[in-house]
């Protein structure tokens, strides 16, 4: 029986039963199975998995390969084989490459089922019995305890001293108190309804009765689950994959218009229909850089090695250059910026004098100090464990903890006889014990300021301040008090008045180590930082301002703010760009945040650790979840992980993003460079009446095999360690801009030149088209050796040798030059490329040539230099 439309928190308990038409005794075994077979099992839906042919086949869906393939065709149609196989072979491993990558399945669902345990005890028929979880119905009755994670959705309908832990489902990092005779307004958040309990979180104190509301897809995890699917359907293209499809289109249709119009001029002139396809696959060829994915592949996952060592895992590789693009961090406050866990950071004494966690750390203790350390172990419920360390509710966790850190022997506090006890409940805001210390007792209250001070002797508005201002700078502030008498003077509860002030503690969840200085560094890189949460405004404004963030009251936006703006969309753009801080935040709205932040035109990279970060982990541009602390949906949903859940280690990976778009840039103008070289000297040649200056074949070779082991070194590139220290390069033009142009094209054209001189030398010398193209192979392979190490360094003159200095790229030349010996020596190659060995003038040739194009590319650089610093000189003149 689902009933999903209900405000179930709105309901008193009463109500809850009548309407799913249950009881407290529990459903009869019969009800039960007609429920669900109406309602379905309590799980998730099953994630459909893609096979891998079809992930293979996937990777042709791409303008480059579609023009490769009607090549490959062609050259099937007039009977060259060699040249068909060679682009076949081609096309076969950039998908293998590429299928490899994506078959890394995504288990955001099965990690979302994960959360949901197997078993659950529920009363059928007034009889408490172990049930399957996924048997679980709307109106079974269950029963709660300490330590057991949560099944379903459920309406509280008897609570005794519940805490429930909410942190991976609301971001709220302190447990949170459940009350069953609460009854809410209909339009209370998620996060603050009391009253329910919510499938994937965990009982950490208390026991409950509860009756089961809402299963499976219906369930507040469910509704997760379903946003994350959309996010997943609908989330836009990681930043450097959307930069390369526009590339690819761009050289695509390129390629098409040169091949149409010279096929078309060639016609005309009455050339032969055999010879025009020739030129058509030979131009293709030329103008596609087939090994273009492979070259980017490689850039990729040697930075993702890198960043491994620096603990960024990374789980999509085009999200190590995202990374470096992103201009915005949303980044969670739970277990992101904060360690996730309660402690004391701060005591405030009756006197006014503030002492903060390292003083007491670090220096002598007073009297006093240690008296309230004490009084911090004795009011406490923890417990220690087989390995000493307390279990327990956070609070006392972290009391316990205080009092060890001044000097408290925990041990014998724990084991303290207490005569009576007055557990913490939420109406009576404090708890109090009375302990037995031989001739007389001591009795200690802890709670709300307020309570407390209430049962105090010498305290007035100025006390009550002191607490008031610790809870301004985001502490949960507990007033500590004590009193004294002798064994057997009565109940606990006579003692609770003229009690004396200890003072006050301050519990916070503390920041990670280093999370200031990273973002301090953020913000000098350019990239602006977030904090999306769902714990209070205060607190969550307390630490944006011990993050060194720039927020003020003005700048913080809650969840309920955001609601109110759901239908005016200009209005939630406005509020949510010009905020820093969003607080007490559900799901969907962190959703709504990033894909506002996105259409500003901001590219995002979304911080997380919980199941309520998956869908914005998913939408975002980049989405970087935590390793340890993290649950597995949101490792499953991100593209990065972060190994040891700091977000200091963040900007280590944008610094390698960055890095690694330099190499991808120099590898796409290594690539684009010589390729419109060959493109020209293609035009050039035919314009002037000769042949064509290489065959398609000895094309693939050049710019599979040689060009490809060149420009694939470029992606070990190191970097220059100025990365931090400039704007994040975010759009298309990035990649190829008006510097890039400026470095390509005088080698490209000088390149274009001489090629074209050396064929109609050649010919004029009386050598046939074979020898002819055999020297222009063996001058073009030494121009591209030549240009790569013009551009290995953009900031350095090449005979200049660079600290982090990239090796593999050494490696590389010598390579490409083997090879092509192999390729002019070996008598398979040979028959193959039509080539042979060359006469040793005409290697002296190949070597000034190539200092020329050398010299070339490097005036073009040092002026491209020269024009950047008058750039940079000139905007802070002009600011």
């Amino acid at each position: 029986m689902a009933a999903t439309e209900y405000a179930w928190h709105a309901l008193t308990a009463e109500q809850a039963l009548s309407t799913l038409k249950a009881r407290t005794s529990g459903l009869s075994e019969a009800e039960a199975g007609d429920r669900l077979l109406e309602c379905g099992p309590n799980k998730l839906p099953e994630a459909r998995l893609t096979g891998p042919l079809q992930v293979f086949l996937r990777q042709f869906r791409n303008p480059l390969i579609y023009l490769l393939l009607f090549a490959g065709i062609l050259s099937l149609v007039v009977g060259d084989r060699w040249d068909a196989l060679f682009i076949f072979g081609v096309l076969s491993l950039n998908a293998v490459i590429g299928a490899f990558q994506e078959l890394k399945a995504d288990a955001s669902a099965r990690a979302l089922r994960s959360l949901v345990p197997q078993i659950a005890r529920v009363r059928r028929g007034g009889v408490t019995r172990e049930v399957a979880s996924q048997d679980l119905v709307p109106g079974d009755v269950v029963e709660l305890e300490s330590g057991v994670s949560v099944t379903a959705d459920m309406r509280l309908i008897e609570d005794i001293g519940l805490e429930v832990d909410e942190s991976t489902f609301t971001g709220e990092s302190m447990p949170i108190t459940k009350r069953a005779a609460d009854c809410l307004d209909a339009k209370t958040v998620v996060a603050e309804r009391i009253n329910m309990l919510h499938a994937g979180t965990s009982v950490v104190e208390g026991r409950a009765l509860a009756v089961v509301t809402q299963t499976g897809p219906a369930s507040q995890l469910g509704h997760i689950d379903r946003t994350l699917s959309q996010a997943a359907s609908c989330a836009g293209a990681i930043p450097l994959v959307r930069r390369m499809a526009v590339l690819a289109r761009q050289i695509a249709l390129i390629a098409v218009a040169l091949i149409l119009v010279l096929g078309a001029l060639l016609a005309l002139e009455g050339q032969a229909l055999r010879d025009i396809v020739l030129l058509a696959i030979a131009l293709a060829v030329a103008a596609i850089p087939e090994g273009l994915p492979i070259a980017v592949t490689v850039a990729l996952s040697t930075a993702a090695n890198r960043m491994a060592q620096r603990n960024v895992i990374v789980r999509a590789l085009p999200a190590v250059e995202g990374l470096g693009a992103c201009t915005l961090i949303a980044s969670d406050k739970t277990g992101t910026l904060t360690v996730n866990r309660l402690t004391v950071e701060a005591v405030a004494l009756p006197t006014g004098k503030r002492i903060a966690r390292a003083d007491w750390q670090s220096h002598s203790l007073s009297k006093t100090m240690a008296r309230l350390a004490e009084a911090a172990g004795l009011c406490n419920e923890a417990k220690l464990a087989v390995h000493g360390s307390p279990v327990g509710d956070a609070v006392d966790v972290a009391l316990l903890d205080f009092a060890r850190e001044n000097g408290g022997d925990v041990e014998r506090l724990v084991a303290a006889d207490r005569l009576s006890i007055v557990p913490y409940e939420p109406t009576l805001r404090y708890a109090a014990v009375e302990a037995d210390f031989g001739l007389e007792t001591r009795t200690i209250v802890k709670g709300a300021p307020e309570t407390v001070l209430a049962m105090c002797r010498d305290t007035d508005a100025y006390t009550l301040d002191i607490a008031e201002r610790l809870a301004g700078e985001g502490y949960r502030v507990l007033a500590l008090a004590e009193g004294s008498g002798r064994p057997g003077d009565g109940h606990i509860h006579s003692h609770l008045h003229d009690l004396v002030l200890l003072g006050f503690v301050g519990l916070t969840d503390p920041l990670r180590h280093g999370v200031i200085e990273a973002v301090a560094r953020c913000r000098e890189a350019g990239v602006a930082v977030t904090m999306i949460t769902g714990d209070h405004p205060a607190t969550a404004l307390a630490i944006a301002r011990q993050l060194g963030m720039d927020a003020d009251d003005c700048s913080v936006v809650t969840g309920e703010q955001l609601e109110a703006l759901a239908d005016d969309r200009d209005g939630f753009a406005r509020r949510v760009t010009s905020s820093q801080v969003f607080a007490r935040t559900e799901p969907a709205q962190k959703l709504a945040i990033v894909r506002a932040l996105e259409e500003a035109g901001h590219t995002v990279a979304v911080t997380g650790d919980g199941v309520n970060d998956g869908p914005a982990l998913r939408m975002a541009d980049i989405g970087i979840a935590m390793g340890r602390g993290g649950t597995d949906v949101a490792r499953g949903a991100a593209d990065l992980v972060l190994a040891d859940d700091n977000f200091a280690t963040i900007v280590a990976g944008i610094e390698e993003g960055r890095v690694t778009f330099a190499n991808i840039r120099k590898i796409v103008l290594f690539m684009l460079a010589t390729g419109a070289a060959e493109i020209l000297m293609f035009l050039l040649a035919i314009s002037l009446g000769m042949p064509m200056p290489l065959t398609a074949v000895q094309l693939l070779w050049l710019n599979l095999v040689t060009n490809g082991v060149l420009d694939v070194t470029l992606g070990f590139g190191r970097g220059d360690g100025d990365e931090l220290k400039h704007p994040p390069q975010q759009k298309l033009s990035s990649l190829i801009d008006k510097d890039a142009l400026t470095l390509m094209l005088p080698g490209a054209v000088l390149m274009t030149a001489i090629a074209v001189w050396v064929l109609q030398e050649r010919l004029a010398l009386g050598f046939s088209i074979e020898d002819a193209r055999n020297h222009v192979l063996l001058i073009v392979v030494t121009f591209q050796i030549a240009f790569l190490l013009g551009i290995r360094n953009l900031k350095l003159p090449f005979w200049r040798w660079h600290a982090p200095e990239n090796g593999w790229m050494f490696v590389g030349m010598a390579i490409a030059i083997l090879l092509q010996i192999a390729a002019m020596t070996v008598p398979l190659l040979q028959r193959f490329l039509d080539t042979e060995p060359v006469e040793a003038e005409f290697l002296l040739l190949c070597a000034g040539a190539a200092l020329v194009v050398l010299l070339v590319t490097e005036v073009a650089k040092r002026w491209l230099i020269g024009q950047q610093r008058a750039r940079a000189a000139y905007q802070p003149a002009t600011a």
